[in-house]
């Protein structure tokens, strides 16, 4: 298994503070963002075989990304995807084919924003009796209201995500897709055929509906708490919930 952390975006919601520092270099707890999820990494490499950890960065925090590591002496490999601003980026599903390369083999994406307690261990296993289809992690904020502004999924008894909407006004559930997911080799395939279209790459959870209606996707439910650095309330909150 490999693992790709997303930390290209611009996080223009959080402007002033990212217009110099990306958003998964924010510190919580006088901690960055991304040392959580680095953190679970280098627990679950004790489980499975991790072969590599790829960071895509765009151009403009590049450097940002390299003194991170060289700081923290971290053991990933950082890829610039060459985008200056937020009207040149990628989006979210390129990145990840980016990242990918010419490599094989199983992925793990993770959002560079995402926080969450869950150590990831039952969604790997949980994921890998599900190949060759891929998993997403939810999460459920309870209330419909906060579900609007999620990417909203639906799943069946057999946890098969069998609808995703992005951002609606009137979600059917208050399941939430994290940006945390699982793809086999076996389903890379419709990776390609996806960026092959004319659809909306920035979003990974336009991919997992539109992958929905092709194949099998399932979802696992994540334990604890988990949130999604998009605001400054937010930022304040998750001083509070990741002590």
């Amino acid at each position: 298994m490999r693992v790709i952390i997303l930390a290209a975006g611009y996080g223009t919601r959080l402007y002033p503070l990212t217009h110099s520092l990306p958003k998964p270099l924010i510190s919580i707890n006088n901690k960055p963002i991304i040392n959580f999820l680095i953190e679970k990494i280098d627990k679950l490499s004790k489980q499975f075989r991790i072969k590599e950890v790829r960071i895509v960065s765009n151009n403009k925090f590049y450097k940002d990304f390299l003194n991170w590591k060289r700081k923290y002496k971290m053991k990933v490999d950082i890829i610039n995807n060459g985008s200056n601003t937020p009207a040149d980026r990628l989006g979210a599903t390129r990145d990840v084919k980016f990242a990918m390369g010419n490599k094989k083999g199983d992925w793990l994406v993770l959002g560079g924003d995402n926080l969450f307690q869950d150590n990831l261990s039952k969604f790997i296993e949980f994921a890998n009796k599900k190949k060759p289809y891929p998993c997403v992690g939810l999460y459920d904020v309870r209330y419909k209201k906060a579900a609007m502004q999620f990417g909203v999924a639906k799943i069946n008894r057999i946890k098969r995500v069998v609808d995703l909407e992005e951002k609606p006004k009137k979600p059917f559930s208050s399941l939430t897709a994290t940006c945390i997911y699982f793809f086999p080799q076996r389903s890379l395939k419709f990776l390609d055929s996806f960026l092959c279209g004319e659809m909306n790459t920035d979003l990974l959870g336009k991919y997992i509906a539109w992958l929905a209606k092709q194949t099998k996707v399932f979802g696992y439910m994540l334990g604890g708490k988990w949130m999604d650095i998009g605001h400054y309330d937010s930022l304040k909150l998750a001083e509070e919930e990741f002590k």
